[in-house]
């Protein structure tokens, strides 16, 4: 299993790659292209919901006819559609292939927790597993916009999306040669394609599941408004120049890291939904200090950064507990993967545009961010009383 976490890591960080590699290129992008403002930004929008949507979809069928091929399959429409991308001649085309790269690359992200399952033989090495995946998912947002900035900068903005395509040819090149198939014929999903329904109607019913998925979904409501702003917050309210907002979401990703650390030190003794409690009350206590501090008179930027790296510490332990907990549980793994992947997709599309609505600014940040994380918060009290005695991954499969 060693040899194949880099690779299904890789897999978890489609998303944030195909979306944050490209995004110092929008302005570029916006010229050549032409249209409306907005329809480079839907191009991002698009995306995250094609993972969310694609992974319903995925995730049940991975189950019915194994993992091998729905990876396989999904990177491989991903990597063409990356192609199409660097090939848009419009903002429509660049937006409809945006929507095609997100609906096939959710493939790899939802199987990826269940190759883990599939592979591990208790659920604390199953959760630290799936924590180090969450790492590897938090890192790619920082890493990506430098590399795409700098290929943009030699080649132009289509370089951002060859990159993408070469990147998806290597991943089906490898997983097709050193990954093997994870889940046994007799543990597999029967019925036609109206099972990837039931499998999805079977997985909502299940409390924990529920639970796990819909507090995730809330949470990163807020989650995506903090991506969506902090830039605006850092540079036009606080007057900052673009290299501090690089450093404060730099230091956001050792806070997380750091997160993600404790989280898989925790689940050696701890059931994966004990530290997402904490991720939760931590996340909203940041919330509420951003909302105090911001709403006075010149607060210390020192105080709103220290604020924002309790929330990412928090993020940490939520990412990889909500989806660890969804596969404690005797629900197939694809379908468990699929509704707390899709959730946290769709949460954020929704998220996102939320503090350009009501205005961007750090005390309004301040206010989603506890909201949506109390109500997550909320959510977890309401479900954890449940927890399962958490069965062996690949026994409950």
């Amino acid at each position: 299993m060693t040899r194949l976490l880099p690779l299904l890591a890789v897999l978890t960080a489609l998303a944030p790659l195909s979306v944050d590699i490209y995004t110092p290129s929008l302005p570029a992008m916006q010229d050549e292209l032409g249209g409306a403002d907005w329809l480079a930004q839907a191009s991002i929008t698009t995306f995250l919901l094609g993972i969310g949507i694609g992974q319903l979809v995925w995730g049940p069928l991975s189950d019915r006819h194994g993992r091998r091929p729905v990876v396989l399959a999904g990177v491989a429409g991903w990597t063409v559609a990356s192609l199409l991308s660097a090939l848009a001649f419009s903002p429509e085309m660049l937006v409809g292939v945006r929507l095609l790269a997100g609906l096939c690359g959710a493939a790899g992200i939802a199987v990826a927790r269940s190759i883990v399952r599939d592979v591990s033989d208790d659920t604390s090495t199953m959760a630290s597993r799936i924590g180090m995946l969450a790492m590897v998912t938090a890192l790619a947002p920082v890493l990506a916009p430098v590399l795409g900035a700098g290929l943009a900068h030699v080649w132009g903005w289509r370089a951002d999306f060859v990159t993408l395509a070469g990147l998806g040819g290597v991943i089906v090149l490898l997983f097709s040669l050193a990954v093997p198939e994870t889940l046994p014929r007799e543990h597999r999903t029967p019925g036609g394609p109206s099972s990837v329904v039931r499998a999805l109607a079977r997985a909502a019913h299940h409390r924990e599941v529920r639970g796990a998925a819909l507090s995730l979904g809330v949470h990163s409501f807020g989650f995506y408004a903090y991506i969506a702003s902090a830039s605006f917050i850092v540079e036009r309210e606080l007057g900052h120049p673009p290299a501090v907002f690089a450093l404060v979401f730099g230091t956001n990703a050792v806070a997380v890291i750091l997160g993600n650390t404790v989280f898989r030190r925790a689940v050696r003794s701890l059931h994966p939904a004990g530290p997402l409690g904490v991720g939760y009350a931590l996340c909203t206590i940041a919330g509420l200090g951003l909302l105090i501090a911001a709403s006075g008179s010149g607060a210390p930027a020192g105080v709103l950064w220290a604020c924002a790296m309790v929330y990412a510490f928090g993020q940490g332990l939520v990412l990889p507990g909500a989806h660890s907990w969804g596969q404690t549980t005797v629900v197939a793994s694809g379908a468990a993967s699929a509704l707390t992947g899709s959730a946290q997709f769709l949460g954020g599309v929704l998220g996102s545009p939320m503090t350009g609505l009501i205005g961007i600014s750090a005390a309004h940040l301040g206010a989603v961010l506890a909201a949506a994380s109390g109500a997550a918060g909320a959510v977890w009290l309401l479900t954890r009383s449940s927890l399962s005695p958490s069965p062996t991954p690949a026994s409950s499969i």
